[in-house]
């Protein structure tokens, strides 16, 4: 795997074999297989309202949200993730259709993305870190963008979409991004890139002077010094810095 769509993703089918779908997924140009099953297909009308509406569609906030599903007048639940995309709600802001289910879930499980420009760097910081501590522990997983597992820069992604700051997928290409600060004048929310003789492999959000939160095994919080990434468990620096950027 090495990524995926999560729920409320707009994709545009570039060709088929039986049973898969090679894909783009509009948020970041990414590439790649899904089986058939897992895809909904509309039509072009319903897409480009899905599309233009992605901007400011309402997020899911919790790790895990709770929805029931109705098909064919048949009720049913499951978990959809953090971070993802919910389309027309109705005026009471309970339920919304998509194609042929109807889905119910809680006011309290989803925000608007907020408007960066509209709110100082102190209460833009404050909020990143509350949503992205909510997410402490969930284990790592090559490709994963969601709660049930991520990888660094899939992490990275996702929590800047609840400030309407697209990313790219990769660290590679994140760290191309923002204006680069020196080590002694890091804040939190900014952006460590580490990796080897120049090459950026792995990410993390500063989440103050002396921590880095990232996903290393699971999400979590290690020391941040000038070297890299220090573990106390492991009692060695596990990561090698290399700059460090700041995107708002």
């Amino acid at each position: 795997m090495i990524s995926q769509l999560i729920f409320g993703d707009t994709f545009r089918i570039l060709k088929e074999q039986p049973r898969w779908y090679y894909v783009i997924r509009d948020y970041d140009g990414y590439e790649g297989w899904i089986d058939w099953k897992t895809a909904t297909l509309i039509d072009e009308e319903k897409y480009n309202l899905y599309f233009r509406a992605s901007e400011s569609a309402p997020l899911l906030r919790q790790p895990y949200n709770l929805v029931t599903v109705t098909e064919n007048g048949f009720p049913g639940q499951i978990h959809l993730s953090w971070g993802s995309r919910i389309f027309g709600l109705d005026d009471m802001g309970v339920w919304f259709k998509m194609e042929h289910l109807r889905f119910e879930i809680s006011p309290t499980a989803y925000i608007q993305p907020v408007n960066i420009n509209s709110m100082s760097r102190k209460a833009c910081t404050k909020y990143l870190l509350q949503q992205a501590r909510l997410l402490l522990n969930v284990p790592y997983l090559w490709g994963g963008l969601s709660a049930f597992g991520l990888d660094c820069s899939g992490f990275i992604q996702t929590l800047f979409r609840f400030v309407g700051i697209v990313l790219p997928r990769d660290a590679s290409k994140q760290c191309e991004l923002g204006e680069e600060v020196a080590y002694e004048n890091r804040d939190e929310c900014d952006l460590a890139f580490f990796g080897l003789d120049g090459k950026v492999t792995h990410v993390g959000l500063v989440s103050d002077k002396g921590g880095i939160l990232h996903v290393s095994g699971q999400l979590h919080i290690d020391e941040l010094r000038k070297e890299g990434i220090y573990s106390a468990r492991r009692d060695e620096i596990t990561h090698r810095l290399v700059k460090i950027k700041r995107l708002f």
